[in-house]
């Protein structure tokens, strides 16, 4: 069973979503995060700029909890300011 949309292009998951509801992320130490944690990206591309490296599109509804958990619980950065 397919999860996501079979997108085409930056563009074409951008006109489905509307910008202002997507996030890109391309830290992939935080892409497999929001992953193990349940939250799939919506679409995967390279990233612009800077070949080898991807950038992962989520959904920013779907992120907002996970992104408070990924600040608590962040691999090698302090918790502390």
């Amino acid at each position: 069973m397919r999860t996501t949309i079979p997108f085409d292009s930056l563009e074409e998951m951008i006109s489905c979503y509307g910008r202002e509801n997507v996030i890109p992320i391309d830290c992939l130490s935080q892409i497999i995060f929001y992953v193990k944690h349940g939250c799939q990206p919506k679409f995967i591309w390279p990233k612009e700029g800077n070949s080898g490296h991807i950038t992962g599109w989520f959904l920013k509804s779907e992120t907002e909890f996970l992104y408070r958990k990924w600040k608590e619980n962040r691999p090698g950065k302090s918790n502390t300011k």
